[in-house]
């Protein structure tokens, strides 16, 4: 018997203020556990009638995550000695705890089926946007460590997809080929040394303004953080809703591949990644591929030309008053590049402004996002 409550936003700050039913009530009343319930069912009128409150055990499983209890066992002992937990996760005073078995069958059932999770929880991003307008938001997209506490099972990894060939595979077939079995992983830390860990790597897509999750996609710890770019971009994309300016897509440099630009462009959306190494050339351009004058002087970031999808840059005028040439007629006043010549290269804002450079530090976002979850 599931006991039915109101649905309701709320403020993190208000919700830091409740007393511990009152909190889990705000949180539990947006949910729709209506398809997800219906994994639980029985098939036929037949037999035994369900026992189970799966409402009530699914809320506590959100409540394990919340109040960091380690282990399913912990969270049975916890229910059964907290009236209070237990009343605010909706099961009656009455009704007997779940064994172990049940919440590991129910985990089994999930993790069988989880588009019917993932529906629930567009449900409650639309609900979200209605009332902050989450999809016109810029996006930042990042990986996090995710630890198992499964053992290790002997595995060949298998070779993954490159970004080349996702571009011509669907979503689906993408995520078919990524797998999602625990692993070990190695990534460098800030101080470039190597962290490893046993489990997942979960690909965030955050809304930077709001820092809600829009899409998460997990794959094996052993995989590269650009395996599941591309199939969480365009999960992304379908939330987004047009504007007037492009939405922009910011990354860090690891992200820094041709084909994750084209991906971007073709959703028509603009991203922002920093550029692995620095341009080897004989002058024409400079470390942020912006063209120079031939006494190799950068010219500086006009504007963005959308009808020709076209960079604009000018004369840099504070070297040209002071330049030997300026007069001989030898320097072009303005130079257009067509940002589809190389996407790489070319954003707008253009790379080295500080308008590129705002973007760009909204990436934060995401890693903040990673943090709270930790």
């Amino acid at each position: 018997m599931s006991i039915i409550q109101q649905p309701t936003l709320f403020d993190i700050d208000y919700l830091e203020k409740l007393d511990i039913q009152e909190k889990y009530q705000e949180i539990f009343s947006p949910l729709d556990w209506i398809k997800v319930l219906a994994l639980f069912q029985k098939e036929t009128r037949v037999g035994p009638s369900i026992t189970v409150n799966y409402e009530a055990l699914l809320r506590s499983l959100m409540v394990r995550i919340m109040e960091k209890i380690p282990t399913q066992k912990a969270l049975i002992a916890r229910l059964k000695s907290d009236l209070r937990l237990k009343l605010s996760v909706g099961f009656l005073y009455s009704e007997a705890i779940p064994s172990e078995a049940t919440y590991s069958r129910v985990m089994a059932i999930l993790a069988n089926n989880l588009s019917v999770v993932e529906q629930m929880n567009q449900s409650l991003l639309q609900l979200i946007n209605e009332e902050l307008d989450i999809f016109e938001e810029n996006v930042a997209i990042d990986v996090t460590a995710i630890e198992a506490r499964t053992k290790p099972v002997k595995t060949e990894n298998p070779k993954l997809p490159s970004t080349k060939e996702q571009r011509m595979m669907t979503t689906e077939e993408i995520l078919e080929k990524i797998p999602a079995y625990a692993s070990w992983g190695v990534k460098k830390n800030s101080k470039g040394k190597n962290d490893f860990w046993f489990g997942y790597k979960g690909t965030l897509a955050v809304s930077t303004k709001s820092q809600y999750i829009l899409c998460m996609d997990i794959a094996s710890a052993f995989a590269s953080d650009v395996s599941l770019a591309i199939p969480t971009i365009r999960k992304t994309a379908q939330w987004l809703q047009k504007k007037k300016e492009r939405t922009y897509f910011s990354f860090d440099k690891g992200y820094d591949a041709k084909e994750i630009y084209q991906e971007l462009h073709a959703l028509d959306l603009e991203p922002i990644i920093p550029l692995k190494s620095v341009p080897k050339n004989d002058g024409e351009v400079d470390a942020f591929y912006a063209p120079t004058c031939l006494l190799e002087h950068s010219y500086k970031y006009d504007s963005y030309d959308r009808r020709y999808g076209a960079i604009k840059y000018v004369q840099p005028k504070s070297h040209c008053k002071t330049c030997p040439l300026q007069h001989e007629g030898l320097c072009q006043k303005v130079i257009k590049i067509k940002q589809m010549n190389d996407p790489r290269k070319y954003n707008h804002p253009a790379r080295g402004t500080q308008s590129w450079v705002l973007k760009y530090n909204e990436r934060s976002s995401v890693e903040r996002v990673n943090a709270y979850l930790k």
